[in-house]
């Protein structure tokens, strides 16, 4: 029995086709490898974000606190209060942000 193939569907699955079908498999392969090391990595990064806000709060308790101590010296509670409110202010913003890419980044994956 005799088969008759049409010339276009031969080129099509040629041997440079497959290899070509290859490469890009081996292209998308690697993307979502990196994607993957990305996405990881993303993960981390909003892990010590969350981290280093928490030692921020921290800290800025911390100067509110000596602040308090040394209520004697006006001068220096004042500079530390007003030191402590922008270091706050600061801090706010960072954690804002890290919110954002936090739920930008599950809501993308």
């Amino acid at each position: 029995m005799t088969v008759k193939l049409d010339f276009e569907e031969g080129l099509k699955d040629s041997p440079r086709f497959r290899a070509e079908i290859e490469d890009v498999q081996n292209d998308v392969s690697e993307l979502e490898t990196r994607l993957e090391k990305l996405v990881k990595q993303c993960q981390a990064m909003l892990e010590a974000g969350k981290a280093y806000c928490q030692t921020s709060k921290s800290f800025v308790n911390g100067l509110r606190e000596l602040g308090h101590q040394c209520s004697g010296d006006k001068m220096m509670a004042d500079c530390l209060e007003k030191f402590s409110k922008k270091l706050n202010i600061i801090f706010e913003a960072q954690g804002v942000s890290l919110l954002f890419t936090a739920s930008d980044f599950s809501f993308s994956v």
